[in-house]
């Protein structure tokens, strides 16, 4: 069972892929069904997003019975540019994680200063969430929204005044009124702010309409040397070279802030026990916080600091080992309360996450040999897969935060998992003992690469993940012990860190 249940996770996408033994330049290795080809240092996707649909859960019964509505996305990453969750599966040691938006995103995305509740703690130390707070002299400017309707430029004054912290323009409807009647249309503006967005009413409202019209949202690019795309996936060393000095740098930004800054919205150190806008939950519904029910089972919850149960309260996930079988999902520090997050289930904890088309995350972490044995053991990840509900090994992960936020083990038919919303397996095993970490991706395209990270069992390695919309790639890297997780990153740091592998020993998945 535990065979069929990897194989249907994994060796499909490589099937999908056209990857077989003959195209491993050095060989290859074939465990029940998946294929390894070599490791590398570097996995490039490029071609990633699309239009197409996914059901957002809108409902969930008392009687285990839930209700969807099509949504509509479109565009460079989607539908990774929607809020996404970090999930983590032991044995893993988390020694420190960061994440990353544009400059001007971060102030939105991150509580104001001296209201951060972050500093060194002991492991049994709650963290507090505070409100937002406008720094003190601060005057909100409003934006005007163009838009041509029906052949002619309509312009107006946003006067939406709801906070637009986790709100992503990518998938929210914009909604106005124009010669008197109310027209609806997708947000579809991935243009630089200088541009004039320009969409297509419809006549007839969508399904799923969200009244509030929205700010346009800030892009900034990053241009790196990419390899020509293919409809396969090739292998590292069958790229050619190519020269990382004819990498650019293109600023599409808006505003007065530095097109050339990310700033990080999110910090944990597990050392000095330091956490800074960001909470750790789990499965664990009932157990503090959080419900269960016969038709759902557990929902999120709080994690304790052992990352073995609930808590009533966030918790500092202690500076060690998580266990075999056991996931933490880590999301920002700002709850749901300010509706933005969209339908949740029904007394779970809600967190917004990580938004954003453009982000950067950094982890550290090992994956330290387990002592389990059996079904799902000793099978580290960030990552975890869901399959018709059925539970497939994984390490590091993101999913679209709809799914924890409503029901990510159970009756498919109340996630949008299965309707291809979106999930990025960045390293997973999927053997119990395995020494390779592959990923894959999981959406309306899927995707999956055969060359793989070497699991780190004793030392700690960092590893970067970078979504750049401008590109439509998503770049995972191995970084350098000497990395450093600082409060911000320029716009060259990241394209030094994309281009630290030259490009022949880069792994490139084009997504077909």
């Amino acid at each position: 069972m535990k065979a069929h249940l990897i194989a249907t996770g994994c060796a499909i996408l490589v099937a999908l892929a056209g990857v077989n033994g003959d195209e491993c330049a050095s060989g290859h290795i074939d465990i029940n069904g998946n294929w390894y080809c070599q490791p590398v240092e570097a996995i490039r996707y490029s071609n990633v997003g699309s239009s197409g649909s996914y059901d957002r859960i809108t409902q969930m019964n008392s009687d285990g019975i839930c209700a969807s509505l099509p949504n509509n996305f479109a565009g460079n990453l989607a539908p990774f540019d929607e809020e996404v969750s970090v999930h983590f599966r032991g044995p893993l040691h988390l020694k420190q994680f960061a994440a990353y938006v544009p400059s001007e995103s971060s102030n939105h995305k991150r509580r104001a200063p001296g209201m951060q509740g972050r500093g060194h703690s002991h492991r049994h130390q709650h963290m507090h969430n505070r409100p937002l707070k406008k720094e003190e002299g601060h005057e909100e400017k409003r934006e005007m929204i163009s838009a041509t309707i029906d052949g002619e430029n309509q312009n107006w004054e946003n006067n939406w005044s709801g906070s637009s912290s986790g709100v992503d323009p990518a998938t929210v409807w914009v909604t106005a009124t124009i010669d008197g009647q109310i027209v609806s249309w997708l947000n579809n503006w991935f243009e630089s702010s200088s541009a004039t967005a320009t969409a297509t009413a419809s006549s007839t409202p969508p399904a799923e309409s969200h009244a509030n019209p929205v700010t346009k949202p800030t892009v900034t690019t990053l241009s790196y040397t990419t390899a020509p795309t293919s409809t396969t996936a090739p292998i590292a060393q069958k790229q050619p070279a190519q020269d990382s000095s004819s990498a650019k740098l293109s600023s599409g930004s808006s505003g007065s802030h530095s097109a050339s800054t990310f700033g990080r919205i999110g910090y944990y150190d597990s050392a000095s026990q330091t956490v800074d806008n960001l909470v750790f939950l789990g499965n664990y519904g009932g157990q503090g916080s959080g419900v269960f029910d016969e038709n759902f089972g557990a929902s999120l919850a709080y994690s304790n600091c052992d990352a073995t149960g609930g808590a009533a309260t966030p918790q500092i996930l202690a500076d060690k080992v998580i266990p075999s079988k056991t996931e933490v999902v880590m999301m920002l520090g700002q709850d749901c309360s300010d509706g933005g997050c969209g339908f949740v289930r029904p007394g779970t904890v809600a967190h917004h996450g990580f938004a954003g088309a453009d982000k950067v995350f950094l982890f550290e972490f090992s994956m330290p040999m387990g002592d389990e044995i059996g079904f799902d053991a000793d099978m580290p990840a960030i990552i975890r897969l869901m399959k018709e509900g059925s539970l497939v090994a994984s390490n590091q992960w993101l999913l679209n935060a709809q799914i924890p936020r409503t029901l990510q083990y159970g009756n498919p038919d109340c996630s949008c998992w299965k309707s291809g919303c979106g999930e990025l397996d960045i390293a997973e095993a999927l053997e119990s003992g395995s020494m390779f970490l592959k990923s894959t991706i999981h959406a309306n395209r899927a995707a999956g690469d055969s060359d793989y990270f070497a699991r780190p069992t004793t030392d700690t390695i960092k590893l970067a993940a970078v979504f750049n919309s401008a590109n439509s790639t998503v770049h995972l890297q191995v970084l350098p012990d000497s990395t450093d997780f600082s409060e911000s990153l320029t716009e060259d740091e990241i394209l030094r860190m994309c281009n630290a592998t030259p490009e022949k020993a880069v792994s490139h998945f084009a997504v077909s």
